[in-house]
């Protein structure tokens, strides 16, 4: 089911506990198309557009995009929703909006899947220049041939390492990707965390997985220090995935969502567990 909730586009399926999905930068909700049927057998599921991508519209010309604003708006959308509190799982962008959520006492758990914003932003600046130039400056200069993605062969050139395995996803999400870039608010939302990181989270309670990708050419351990998120937080590396990973390997991905919620759940503990760097499934 599709509606409308606090101003964006969502995407609704599934009964249960409740669990808030956070695409990245330039995304829509289409990216957790791969995990909705079976996180639905146990949850009620929302998977939100972020304002100015997918169907969600942009914010009006006046009106400053802004980390604050955006978790403020995830915030009315729980709201909305009747949650006070919900399962948070964020690709990039998401992930850092997930553990912002975490910080108001919004979750239950915390799942970032390449999460951005544990940088030192100094450090990986020119990396994120290069790469978001490459996926999503391109894909504004070859909208008009997002047919050709149509072809397995062109899907893994122009999606590499946004994607660690591309020739997996269906030609037309392909086809709608790239389309949704070249439309989205990409730039102003970029602009937006310029020069920003993630702080203050050492007193989130609350069990919380930070999920790498072997094949993401932005965030990997040794730039992205965990100083700023409690010792009971957990890693894990997701072998042969890009930057998105839920087309690479949804069950590697449903495995470690799962595995997050678990330790939320009464009786089982999570508090002071050391960090785990977890094998290739």
């Amino acid at each position: 089911m599709t509606f409308e909730v606090a101003g964006m586009h969502a995407h609704r399926t599934g009964t249960g506990e409740p669990m808030l999905l956070m695409h990245g930068i330039g995304h829509r909700w289409q990216m957790w198309t791969p995990l909705l049927d079976s996180l639905g057998r146990d949850f009620d599921v929302v998977a939100v557009d972020l304002p100015g991508f997918g169907l969600s519209p942009r914010l009006p010309a006046d009106v400053e995009i802004t980390l604050t604003l955006a978790v403020d708006m995830l915030e009315a959308c729980m709201d909305e929703l009747g949650w006070s509190r919900a399962h948070l799982v964020g690709n990039s962008l998401g992930g850092w909006l997930a553990l912002e959520l975490a910080k108001r006492g919004r979750a239950m758990s915390v799942c970032g899947l390449a999460p951005a914003g544990l940088w030192d932003p100094a450090r990986i600046a020119r990396r994120m220049e290069f790469w978001f130039s490459l996926w999503f400056g391109s894909s504004r200069h070859l909208e008009r041939l997002a047919g050709l993605l149509k072809f397995r062969a062109i899907r893994t050139v122009m999606m590499a390492r946004l994607f660690g395995r591309p020739w997996r996803i269906p030609a037309e999400v392909a086809i709608g990707d790239v389309h949704n870039f070249a439309s989205s608010a990409f730039e102003e939302t970029f602009a937006a965390g310029r020069g920003l990181r993630f702080v203050g989270g050492r007193g989130i309670s609350e069990p919380i997985t930070v999920a790498w990708a072997s094949r993401d050419p932005l965030f990997a351990p040794r730039r992205c220090p965990l100083d700023e998120l409690p010792s009971h937080t957990q890693t894990v590396m997701l072998h042969g995935c890009g930057h998105v990973p839920t087309w690479d390997d949804p069950p590697l991905v449903l495995e470690t969502i799962r595995a997050t919620v678990a330790r939320a759940r009464p009786g089982i503990p999570h508090g002071g567990a050391a960090r785990v760097m977890v094998a290739e499934a």
